[in-house]
């Protein structure tokens, strides 16, 4: 079966660049950064940010060795960095779906490591909508039917925005990650039955164990007029900060300082899935 695999791997970096042509769909607005699995948020940390239906997302970041989530597995092997590329879809009022690949960067990798990658879904609920005196509260919750994922996220999350200005916009999060998680123990290779051997671990416990999001983590990010920002978080283990910039209300590039000591950085382009194209819009503002 893995020699199946192996003759069937090749890049799936090209998918994602064809979506980066989806630009004939308009937008009104411009949209912030993203985290290091491809939902919106800081550095490391998702937010509960409300983002519009139809909001579709894809992008890319590259993770320093010292802190990978799959890397560390092979660290006597050699330090692998790691690129993530991502798609993230608002499918529905309050529901977001996030697929991430998880790959390993540098000479020497694994062969096994050279498939199509960690392949990992998350859901992303918004419980409450942000109001004047309430922050909008998420939930966020990786597929269950994993078997060695590596980039988990199990976190109730709460995020308010305070507008100084016109330009200037203030954002904080607050939120707490599981440092258990469900999988599916397939540990015979036959890996037949998605909806078989259930079980509950605890992420240091599990073969690409890492600690990400395994507790309180919170952050802050300063941003001026939806074009650019800095941001400052704790990811349950360490201090991170960054900064990113949005370009032409859909182009967002950012970079972030890991522990002061790893880099990491990232683009993701946006396009409104449901928007009308030019002509209809501007016939209905007509009427």
């Amino acid at each position: 079966m893995i020699q199946e695999l192996r003759k069937k791997r090749g890049s799936v970096t090209l998918p994602f660049f064809v979506f980066l042509l989806l630009a004939g769909l308009g937008m009104t607005r411009g949209y912030g950064q993203m985290n290091i699995s491809g939902k919106p948020g800081l550095i490391y940390i998702p937010t509960a940010r409300e983002t519009p239906d139809g909001t579709f997302t894809v992008g890319a970041n590259y993770n320093p060795y010292r802190y990978g989530f799959r890397s560390t597995y092979y660290k006597n092997q050699g330090n692998f960095s790691e690129r993530i590329l991502y798609a993230n879809l608002t499918l529905l009022h309050r529901l977001e779906i996030n697929v991430n690949l998880v790959h390993l960067n540098g000479p020497g990798i694994p062969y096994i490591e050279r498939m199509i990658g960690d392949r990992q879904l998350d859901i992303k609920y918004l419980l409450l909508k942000e109001k004047k005196l309430r922050p909008s509260i998420a939930v966020i919750m990786s597929s269950p039917f994993t078997v060695q994922a590596s980039l988990i996220t199990y976190a109730l999350v709460a995020t308010k925005q305070f507008q100084f200005n016109e330009n200037i916009k203030f954002e904080l999060t607050g939120g707490m990650g599981s440092p258990y998680f469900i999988f599916r123990d397939d540990k015979s290779g036959l890996n037949y039955n998605v909806l078989a051997d259930f079980k509950i671990i605890k992420r240091s416990e599990a073969i690409f164990s890492n600690d990400y999001l395994t507790g309180p983590f919170g952050g802050l990010s300063l941003n001026y007029q939806q074009k650019a920002g800095l941001m400052a978080e704790w990811d349950s283990q360490r201090v991170n900060v960054g900064g990113y910039a949005t370009l032409f209300k859909r182009w967002t590039i950012q970079a972030g300082l890991l522990n002061f000591d790893q880099l990491t950085f990232g683009t993701s382009y946006t396009v409104p899935l449901n928007a009308l194209p030019v002509r209809l819009r501007k016939t209905n503002e007509i009427k």
